[in-house]
């Protein structure tokens, strides 16, 4: 028995260096192929698409519980070698391969199926049977859809026409969200990695303890901010819940914190990260790539609502804190900020080189790229920082596996986006909502959240906002909302899967730092990012809040929405200069609807609702509150 454990052991390690080297090989052939830009579109998105099936197949086995099996390893390399036969393929047969798209032959359709299959199966290992059970849905609707009643039916299609048009065509695997993974995406995943691995993850923990530590629930408050900072880079709220979280929740609860509180606060700050520029949840790339502008513009757009959802989860965690009387951290246990930036200061610089070139104007590959030689030039100024041959290959192997799953998602995706297309649905959806709301986009807004809200649950963020971007954002701009915020729109909706349950993977990953209750940090969580839920609405009717328009209305815009989202704070914990009565939360609350709502009338309202409550609380005699308090 022992022998056989020792076996098992050693196929497993196999298993682990063959993965590793795999994902280092990806990531070494994209950083070249994007530098150089030797090789043609198709060509490297091909090769890409194999590798990252690869590194999937071997990363992630046929079956986790027997990463040490030998047949299944032969199995899953298999399967690896099978995604190169495509790719290269497409490689060696280019030219031939472009220009008989529409005539495929049998071996078009072979590699068709073959591709299909194969991206159909690292998904279900990487992301799981929700997405898979949508493609099947809309691979039966495109083969049998001729049969279903007038709108919805089409004349019908068959295997070879929806396999080579899939396998060949921009409007299947090697669309939108498969180039735009492998163009910039990637690029930042490694960018995230290099910066971690070199210490910069660090830099921003101490630079937000430095900062909020020593105030009322500090570490909190740290969460709040070092969650910001990291989904700059990272975009992943499930990661930066891990990474953050592991070191915040604990303090949290040292402090007096629930843990399900403590919890609920990573989980919807680290969801926040997914709204703060450059990255976005790798979705801001794919936004740019459907509007057709460029990158930069997206960010912008972005920049003014995950500023004020930030605002409002700090709201929430200072009130909570008062609330309950919860005190900061020790300041022998706090940093200055002199010391932080005297011992780190070099790790602003790719952040600086990162935002300079792409304000600039340049293309984000060429940003990141250069953010990449400045990561590695930088920490050598720092012994222990220092990039050295081994760092940079655990950096380049982090970049590969944590891809795999965009890959495998986007491309799934992206035969979803390809039988939209193919069968005319998103014409057909945007109908049915504009007939369910009868062409009011009051009553629109609501359906289009709904459905990005089930969209989310169970799927990546950026997969979300790519369904959703194919089928549903058309009806809302035909229905007034400009095209930047109506994307914008459903991208909100469907990151706060992240935080709404049953689905709600953030919310959990906390849960399980904090040894807490899953359900109950989830619903905390979903009333922390409340305000989440408005700030779409914000922006819809109101664009200044995208720094669209005049610039006195977009400083008038952001400085009432920034007094509603405070008020907003107050009213869903029940504090404000001491604990609230019912009447005063409802008018905080409508202060909340009222300042967020455009317009000098309602702004007035909202300030004076905020004055009754303000003169309210001073007029009401002290309330006990006890340590506790619930929420």
């Amino acid at each position: 028995m022992t022998e056989e454990n020792g076996a098992e052991d050693r196929i497993a390690r196999t298993r682990s260096v063959i993965g590793k080297w795999v994902s280092i090989c990806c990531s070494i052939f994209v950083i070249y192929a994007l530098a150089t830009m030797a090789l043609q579109d198709l060509q490297l998105l091909s090769l890409f698409l194999a590798f990252s099936l690869a590194v999937g197949f071997v990363h992630y086995p046929l079956n986790p519980k027997r990463p040490g099996s030998l047949p299944l390893l032969i199995v899953d390399l298999i399967l690896a070698v099978l995604g190169f036969s495509f790719a290269l393929y497409i490689y060696f047969d280019y030219w031939e391969f472009i220009f008989r798209v529409g005539d495929p032959t049998h071996w078009d359709l072979f590699f068709g199926i073959i591709s299909i299959v194969l991206i159909f199966e690292l998904t279900r290992r990487v992301v799981g049977w929700s997405l898979l059970i949508i493609a099947f849905a809309f691979l039966a609707y495109a083969f049998f859809g001729q049969h279903l009643p007038s709108p919805f039916s089409h004349r019908g299609y068959d295997l070879e026409r929806v396999a080579t048009t899939l396998f060949m065509s921009k409007n299947g695997l090697f669309g939108v969200p498969m180039r735009v993974t492998a163009y910039f995406i990637y690029l930042f995943v490694a960018f995230g990695a290099f910066y971690e691995t070199c210490g910069g993850t660090a830099f921003f923990v101490d630079l937000a303890s430095a900062l909020f530590g020593k105030l009322r629930g500090g570490p909190a408050k740290v969460s709040v901010a070092v969650s910001g900072m990291m989904g700059m880079i990272s975009g992943s709220a499930v990661a930066n819940t891990v990474t953050t979280g592991t070191l915040t929740i604990p303090l949290m609860k040292r402090i007096g914190f629930a843990p399900h509180v403590a919890g609920a606060v990573e989980a919807t700050a680290s969801t926040g990260g997914q709204l703060m520029p450059p990255v976005m949840g790798a979705a801001a790339f794919i936004m740019a790539e459907y509007l057709g502008v460029p990158y930069i513009e997206v960010a912008k757009a972005a920049l003014i609502p995950a500023i004020l959802y930030f605002i409002a989860i700090y709201s929430v965690v200072h009130f909570y804190s008062l609330k309950i009387r919860i005190k900061g951290l020790p300041q022998s246990e706090i940093s200055s900020i002199n010391f932080v930036f005297r011992d780190k200061w070099m790790f602003t610089f790719p952040l600086i080189v990162l935002i300079g070139i792409l304000v600039l104007g340049y293309s984000p590959r060429i940003a990141v790229l250069y953010s990449l030689v400045t990561i590695v030039a930088v920490s050598f100024l720092r012994k222990k920082s220092r990039m050295m041959p081994s760092k940079i290959l655990d950096a380049l192997a982090k970049t590969g596996y944590n891809c795999v799953m965009v890959v495998g998602a986007c491309a799934t995706a992206g035969i979803v986006i390809g039988v939209v297309l193919l069968t005319g649905m998103g014409g057909k959806i945007t109908a049915l909502v504009i007939t369910l709301s009868a062409g009011s986009l009051l009553l629109a807004l609501p359906i289009v959240m709904l459905a990005s809200i089930l969209f989310g649950m169970g799927l990546p963020t950026v997969v979300c906002y790519v369904l959703l971007a194919a089928t549903v954002a058309p009806s809302l701009i035909d229905l007034g909302v400009t095209p930047m915020a109506a994307h914008l729109y459903i991208f909100y909706f469907g990151m706060l899967c992240m935080v709404t349950p049953p689905v709600s993977f953030a919310a959990y990953a906390g849960a399980a730092i904090a040894k807490a209750d899953p359900m109950k940090t989830g619903w905390t969580a979903w009333t922390f990012a409340f305000a989440g839920f408005l700030l779409p609405y914000m922006f819809v009717y109101n664009n200044s809040l995208l720094l669209m328009g005049p610039v006195f209305n977009i400083i008038i815009s952001i400085f009432t929405a920034i007094f509603g989202v405070i008020c907003l704070g107050s009213s869903i914990i029940g504090y404000l200069l001491k604990q609230t009565r019912l009447f005063d939360r409802l008018l905080l609350f409508a202060a909340a609807f009222l300042l967020i709502s455009p317009g000098v009338t309602t702004d007035l309202i909202g300030f004076l609702c905020i004055g009754m409550a303000v003169v309210l609380q001073l007029k009401a005699s002290p309330r006990s509150v006890t340590q506790g308090a619930k929420i």
